[in-house]
């Protein structure tokens, strides 16, 4: 193979997130599990012409830093499965979208697959009025932290910051301005942190929320696994259509490792050594090429 081939066969190919739905839609249920939205940078600290490269705030580094934002629809269902099913690509100066427009796009593409979660898990960035809206206009189900200064009512005509309002320890209902009734959890971590939790599924208790919201951490391992184990980030073109069309591939690599995960109950990180190890105890045994060792 022509060094070369790789860079000019990712110019050449249109690789989209339908392509990787039609290879995922196999292994997932679309009337159970949950559906998990967030996104992440792939960080390019040193790129000086690379399309697709914008500054955003990373979670990661908690600071604003050089990089292309991927937002992604996981789903989950009873065995932890981490199975991409959509994702974008940020560059709001193609394509005029925010991030939240993107959700949208995302949730409605779902909904036209068939799915129907059990819940959508959400961060507190994805808890725009806009995008609580949509879910509840098509009659799903969300749960997600809310930050303490949204605008709440917990008796009629007298609004307060959520920070403001008692919550017992079995949560109370209220009503969000501008969106409609929810429930609301509060919960105080060791180190005094304190964090609110809603849903708009009212008969949820404490104990149900915590247990459903611990889904949302599938997201994170994935998008860990995307970074060490597929090389996600690691791409040097300069071209988006190479920076997009290796973001596809790295995806569908690690669709292959969950696959084989699933299958096996084998680390991503065992299934990638498994393939070597062998070479390298061989090897070992017998190189190919002998150090020089110095006498000085």
């Amino acid at each position: 193979m022509a060094h070369d081939a790789p860079p000019r066969s990712l110019k050449r190919q249109k690789l989209t997130p339908a392509i990787l739905w039609k290879n995922a839609r196999a292994h997932v249920e679309v009337t159970t599990g949950y559906l998990i939205a967030d996104d992440t940078v792939l960080d390019k600290p040193r790129s000086q012409d690379m399309e697709l490269v914008h500054w955003q705030y990373s979670g990661t580094h908690h600071n604003v830093v050089k990089g292309i934002g991927l937002e992604t629809l996981l789903w989950t269902g009873s065995n932890n499965q981490h199975i991409p099913v959509d994702y974008r690509v940020y560059d709001k100066d193609t394509d005029g979208k925010t991030k939240n427009q993107h959700f949208q796009d995302m949730i409605r593409s779902a909904l036209y697959r068939g799915f129907h979660p059990e819940y959508v898990l959400l961060d507190t960035w994805y808890t725009s009025l806009e995008n609580l809206k949509l879910i509840d206009k098509i009659n799903w189900k969300w749960v997600a932290p809310l930050r303490k200064n949204r605008i709440v009512s917990a008796t009629p005509h007298f609004h307060q910051h959520l920070e403001e309002i008692v919550i017992p320890e079995e949560g109370v209902i209220v009503h969000l301005k501008a969106y409609g009734f929810i429930k609301v959890f509060k919960t105080i971590s060791k180190d005094g942190d304190v964090e609110y939790y809603a849903t708009n599924d009212t008969n949820l208790s404490k104990s149900e929320v915590e247990r459903i919201y611990t889904k949302r951490w599938r997201i994170e391992e994935y998008h860990r696994g995307l970074k060490q184990q597929s090389g996600i980030a690691k791409c040097q073109a300069r071209n988006a259509r190479s920076q997009r069309n290796h973001i596809w591939c790295s995806i569908h690599a690690f669709f292959t490792l969950e696959l084989h995960r699933i299958k096996t109950n084998t680390s991503w990180q065992e299934a990638k050594l498994s393939i070597v190890r062998e070479a390298i105890q061989q090897y070992l045994l017998n190189p190919r090429y002998q150090l020089q060792l110095s006498t000085a």
